[in-house]
């Protein structure tokens, strides 16, 4: 099973933790964000894995290493247009994907293998995102991306401050290369700029649709300003101590 990191935000919002580092390596609890997710997919078993760089992108890769990584084997992509929306990001890793299906994640979530095990256990066979209809105190839902899914388990409405919704979008995703036709989709429209979200909308109402795939109960927590960090930074160490000790690479367990 191949894996895509999106990490080539500025992450402008954690400014000035983010002024030298990139924000993939800005430390939770200890650890730079970016491995949480990594951790995720090789524990699920996803170890061919593309890494979707772009601000101070060559710290990422010195840190990482250049071919291996914990029995992962990555590849860095180069995104030029990484200030024209996330859905370009994406875009750069078609060719490092191919024909192939892959699990899709984002460097600033952290995400329990759980939950990447749920997804690869569910068996997808269409594009699919993980939506936790339960979320903890620790997600900020005012932030946060929202679907409604109705009682087949497809995504009908995918956006910020929806009327109605069940269910957060985690940034996890099993995609088939449907998805980069999508995103050609969205800028033959005229959406020169385009983000995950309108790409999941052009999947919903063009494409072949977009199922769920309740990860409600899963840990999982996007960072994207200084008072997520702070409470990610809680969270985290109250649920491992004592369990910082090295384990996997120096994680704690989830």
């Amino acid at each position: 099973m191949k894996g895509v990191i999106l990490a080539a935000g500025d992450g402008t919002r954690l400014d000035p933790l983010t002024r030298h580092t990139p924000k993939p390596l800005v430390a939770v609890a200890g650890r730079s964000m970016v491995t949480y997710g990594l951790r995720a997919l090789i524990e699920a078993g996803v170890i061919e894995l593309t890494i979707v760089v772009g601000h101070l992108g060559d710290q990422i890769w010195h840190v990482l290493g250049e071919t291996h990584y914990r029995g992962a084997h990555l590849t860095y992509v180069e995104s030029p247009d990484r200030h024209e929306g996330n859905g370009l990001s994406l875009y750069a890793a078609r060719e490092a994907v191919g024909e192939e299906p892959f699990v899709l994640t984002m460097a600033d979530h952290l995400i329990s293998p759980r939950l990447i095990r749920r997804l690869l256990a569910a068996r997808p066979m269409q594009d699919t995102l993980c939506v936790d209809s339960q979320p903890s105190p620790v997600v900020q839902v005012d932030e946060a991306t929202q679907v409604w899914v109705d009682r087949t388990g497809r995504i009908r409405h995918i956006g910020k401050n929806l009327l109605r919704w069940n269910g957060l979008d985690t940034g996890v995703f099993w995609l088939t290369p449907a998805v980069f036709q999508a995103v050609e989709g969205v800028r033959a429209a005229g959406l020169s700029a385009p983000t995950l979200t309108q790409v999941c909308r052009w999947l919903i109402e063009r494409g072949r649709g977009l199922k769920a795939c309740d990860v409600s109960g899963l840990f999982w927590v996007d960072v994207d300003t200084p008072a997520d960090l702070r409470r990610a930074e809680r969270v985290l160490r109250a649920r491992s101590r004592p369990l910082l000790q090295p384990a996997f690479y120096g994680e704690a367990r989830l």
